[in-house]
């Protein structure tokens, strides 16, 4: 019977051992080079750090090694250690002194006191977006790179976001997006009990296709008088709408109210997706007629022409309103704002005829809230999406080669 593995996350670094060890034997790796490729590299940043800092200090005391000249800052007195953390493990480097210790040395490398690179402590806050406990990542850094953090660094580098959230919710927007899609998503916020409150989110695609998270905002409920604030917010920072040729959303009416109160001249795109499933929704006899409505109903929006979807619409709606007349009352209600994508180029059409971009993002958002259960109040709530925004990768929707549009946008980790 064969001997199952255990590739959890706690026990990797021990089975990746185990391979290393019977590659060697096997003669793909040879005994008598350093235990891996991780060595190896470490070793090369550790060396390309060190001549980095003596040649710094070479500059700066305007002397090189035993060399006299009259130009010289300073006399050298030897060295002191200093361990520097990167994402390739810890740096073991020598540190210049001096005996005047009249001025202060500043190297590019690391600031006064600094310990770790940045995109280690980004690394650490990714961890904990991706639902491992403080001390968990102490244990997974610790098994992969050689050093941790400890749990309060870890919350504290989590808590340093706030300064750049503040930044990211008042900075200017520039007028540069020509579609927007908006929408929502509930959490849970236990302040006094737990409750259910939602976020809006507003996604741009600027004009050579690349996609961007603009705003996201926790509101009291999903009404008029909330996005309206989301969107004249949006409005205030920049976003007058000068490049603003659709706007993208669901049927909600308060998205539809507060859209037409700050951007009244844009036109509007209403989902079809989401009209496709109030369709279905709205479906007595769900067996009888659902798959051929169902399929019917999809038809109509791959009409090549606004003309020929309007005529397979009214020939759905002629075949329908006797038998199923409440889905296709559903149906008719602001039929026409489904259409909208119609007036723009073909390879456009798909990606704003649906929310469908902004929904995959949200799908990230929701398969990492799982993990988090709920949020302890509105300040770690805004932390934690606004470090998301940052980590998540929004793949352009267009080829900057042939400025084509992709059919399928993939939400990747960065």
């Amino acid at each position: 019977m064969a001997k199952s593995v255990d590739f959890s996350t706690s026990n990797l670094p021990k089975q990746w051992q185990y391979v290393k060890r019977n590659l060697r034997e096997m003669g793909i790796v040879n005994q008598m080079e350093p235990d891996d490729v991780e060595d190896k590299a470490r070793l090369m940043v550790e060396g390309f750090f060190q001549r980095s800092i003596n040649g710094e200090f070479r500059e700066q005391i305007k002397a090189g090694e035993y060399q006299r000249t009259d130009e010289r800052e300073d006399i050298r007195s030897g060295t002191y250690p200093r361990v520097f953390t990167t994402t390739f493990g810890k740096a073991r480097l020598l540190i210049p002194k001096v005996r005047k210790k009249n001025r202060e040395y500043v190297y590019n490398l690391f600031a006064k006191y600094q310990r770790r690179r940045k995109k280690f402590d980004d690394m650490i806050v990714l961890s904990l977006l991706l639902g491992f406990s403080t001390r968990k990542q102490q244990k997974f850094f610790q098994a992969f790179i050689g050093d941790s953090v400890s749990h309060q660094t870890a919350s504290r580098l989590m808590q340093g976001l706030g300064d750049e959230l503040r930044e990211y919710q008042s900075r200017p927007i520039e007028d540069k997006y020509r579609f927007i899609f908006i929408d929502g998503l509930w959490v849970h916020i236990k302040e006094v009990d737990i409750k259910k409150r939602p976020i809006f989110f507003a996604l741009g695609i600027t004009q050579d296709g690349k996609q961007e998270i603009i705003a996201f905002k926790l509101a009291k409920g999903e009404t008029e008088e909330e996005y309206t604030s989301f969107l004249n917010d949006l409005y205030r920072r920049g976003i007058q709408g000068k490049a603003l040729e659709l706007i993208i959303s669901d049927g909600s009416e308060a998205i539809i109210a507060a859209a037409n109160t700050v951007y009244p001249y844009t036109p509007r795109q209403r989902c079809y997706t989401h009209k496709l499933r109030n369709l279905l929704g709205n479906i007595r006899h769900k067996i009888k007629h659902r798959p051929k409505m169902s399929k019917q109903a999809s038809h109509i929006y791959k009409a090549p022409s606004r003309q020929e979807a309007i005529r397979r619409f009214r020939i759905f709606v002629n075949r329908w309103r006797r038998l199923e007349p409440r889905a296709v009352k559903c149906f008719q209600d602001e039929f026409y704002h489904t259409l909208n994508f119609y007036d723009f180029p073909k390879e456009v059409r798909s990606a704003i005829s649906t929310t469908n971009h902004l929904e995959r993002f949200l799908e990230e958002i929701r398969r990492r809230i799982k993990i988090q259960g709920y949020f302890k109040n509105e300040h770690s709530l805004n932390l934690w999406i606004f470090g998301l925004i940052k980590h998540i990768n929004l793949k352009p929707i267009q080829q900057p080669e042939r400025y084509a549009l992709k059919q399928k946008c993939e939400i990747i980790l960065a």
